[in-house]
């Protein structure tokens, strides 16, 4: 069996070789198994953010508004800030934050080492309790209009695809 070469280099570096040499799979799951229970809470979202395919005319609030906005950023310039801040609005929506040591970041360095080197990245969003990282969050630069799980070891972006699922939701309604 050939060895495989571990090299500190940036993930958007990597070819399917990294994940091998890192032994990092992708394993489709549903929300189910990954959450472990089959009876999941339903997330309290604003029943104008599910019905409306755009910002509705009249009073809403400001997460409704910040939601529609930024939805729009997303599909027509998909800007990195408008994904990043659009994924830390959803995980707020549906109250990724509860807890009181637990937060939403975004840009958040973090240092570690890979392949005993030190290296430092940062993430586009994270969720952090107590100094642990919960949730990491890192957009594709380079398949921005597509989604493929598996074609390349960039695409390793979970709450994107949740993104995904609640605007089919949303466009569903």
């Amino acid at each position: 069996m050939a060895y495989l070469i571990r090299s500190a280099k940036s993930g958007s570096d990597w070819t399917p070789n990294e994940l091998l040499a890192f032994n990092i799979q992708v394993v489709p799951t549903d929300a189910t198994v990954f959450f472990g229970d089959p009876v999941l809470p339903q997330p309290s979202i604003s029943p104008i953010i599910l019905g409306n395919l755009q910002m509705p005319d009249g009073d809403i609030s400001d997460d409704e508004r910040d939601f529609f906005l930024l939805l729009s950023s997303v599909e027509n310039g998909f800007e990195e800030s408008a994904v990043d801040y659009f994924t830390a609005l959803l995980l707020r929506l549906v109250e990724y934050n509860n807890g009181r040591e637990r937060m939403i970041r975004t840009r958040k360095e973090i240092g570690f080492f890979m392949a005993g080197q030190r290296v430092a990245a940062k993430t586009a969003v994270c969720v952090i309790e107590r100094d642990v990282f919960i949730l990491l969050v890192q957009e594709d630069k380079a398949i921005s209009t597509k989604l493929n799980p598996g074609s390349s070891p960039r695409q390793l972006r979970p709450f994107l695809r949740t993104t995904q699922i609640v605007c089919q939701r949303v466009s569903q309604s």
